[in-house]
């Protein structure tokens, strides 16, 4: 028997004269005489070609067709567990349903698996989001307000990227760093801030931090800054294992020395800062913390936070820099308990920071739509810069 590989993530609309809920069409169609069941559903999925598809705003119901052994949802909201959350089969059809409810702004990524063995993006959702690991299907709720300053925009002035292959001394090795300059860079003779960003490259292929860069720029939300792409090599050692002192030196030692001696920087603390993502994250929270007198703004995403570090904010004396943290509602469940407990240290010690909160996962499409929100609390008077989301 052909295989129909249709998959939903659905919602009932109030549109195309379709009125009735899902349990309605579930219990219509699971009421039918099994020769009436295949055109009940046939005109069900040509009203609804495409998805998502949302009910009230917040319940969602991902639909399969196919005959399989069983299907399952895996996704940033069960932590990507391949054993819990299966779909039901309609008896007597070929019919699978799994239904879930989120926050009406919330955006996960997901996966359907097939036979507990393949899994598979939702071929009717047009929504995709590249990962560390490859891509997956993106739900986005009805609220949920894509960034625009993601994409690639023509009409607007672009910075350049230029790439170097440097050896560390250091670290005895090689990396290839990125750097971005803002537009009109070379048509100037202005002193630029500096954004260091860990794990570089992915910030750029995944997150697209150059267009972000040229949209705020152009946009005047902030000031035009330069920004190194820096990419991990012993990438748990050096952000978060015995490597984080030489990656450290690394840092201020070479690279600073490097850019500062070869571009415009200002080289005030307030006009460095430090990004990065999960472990990166650790590593800019151990750089503001070891080396406030050359990090002033310091950004972790998603972070996992060290011991060391935690203890060490809680002794250190008052300082001036800015922090700025985000988790995921939907994040990896041992890191919003270390966000939330540092966020709270800072407030304890009245130091500026903002601490957010997003029903998002531990994603690059959580990421890369909030880098905004730290560079303009960083770098714009007007930007929020205080305790709390």
């Amino acid at each position: 028997m052909k295989i129909y590989h249709f998959i939903l993530t659905l919602c009932l609309l109030h549109s195309a004269g379709y009125t009735q809920t899902f349990q309605q069409f579930l219990s219509r169609l699971d009421a039918a005489p099994d020769f009436k069941k295949m055109s009940i559903l046939d005109s069900f999925m040509n009203i609804n070609t495409t998805s998502p598809y949302l009910e009230q705003d917040t319940l969602v119901h991902f639909i399969f067709r196919g005959n399989f052994k069983n299907l399952r949802f895996t996704g940033d909201a069960n932590h990507w567990s391949d054993s819990t959350d299966q779909f039901t089969r309609i008896e007597g059809t070929d019919f699978w349903f799994y239904s879930s409810v989120f926050e009406s702004d919330a955006r996960i990524d997901y996966k359907i698996i097939l036979n507990d063995s393949e899994s598979i993006l939702d071929p009717l959702n047009p929504h995709i989001i590249w990962g560390g690991f490859g891509p997956n299907s993106e739900l986005r709720m009805p609220r949920y307000v894509p960034p625009p300053e993601i994409n690639y925009n023509a009409d607007i002035p672009h910075g350049s990227l230029l790439d170097t292959n440097f050896y560390s001394p250091q670290l005895k090795n090689f990396r290839t760093i990125k750097l971005y300059l803002p537009p009109n860079y070379h048509q100037s003779d202005e002193s630029y801030a500096l954004v260091i960003f860990h794990d570089g490259l992915d910030y750029l292929t995944l997150a697209n931090v150059h267009n972000i860069l040229d949209y705020l720029i152009w946009q005047q939300r902030i000031p035009p800054v330069m920004a190194l792409f820096i990419p991990a090599i012993n990438r748990t050692e050096e952000y978060a294992g015995n490597l984080k002192t030489a990656y450290s030196r690394f840092l201020i030692e070479e690279i600073l020395h490097w850019v500062d001696y070869q571009f415009r920087t200002q080289k005030m603390p307030e006009s460095r800062t430090t990004i990065g993502c999960s472990a990166g994250g650790n590593i800019s929270l151990w750089l503001g913390l070891r080396y406030p007198e050359f990090f002033g703004n310091v950004a972790a995403q998603s972070s996992y936070v060290e011991k060391s570090i935690i203890l060490g904010y809680k002794e250190t004396a008052h300082i001036i820099t800015k922090f700025y943290l985000d988790v995921g509602l939907y994040d990896i469940p041992i890191l919003p308990p270390l966000v939330n407990n540092l966020a709270q240290i800072f407030q304890e010690r009245k130091f500026t920071y903002c601490c957010r909160h997003y029903p998002e996962g531990h994603s690059w499409g959580s990421w890369r739509a909030h880098i905004d929100d730290a560079l303009e609390m960083f770098f714009s008077d007007s930007a929020l810069s205080a305790p709390g989301d």
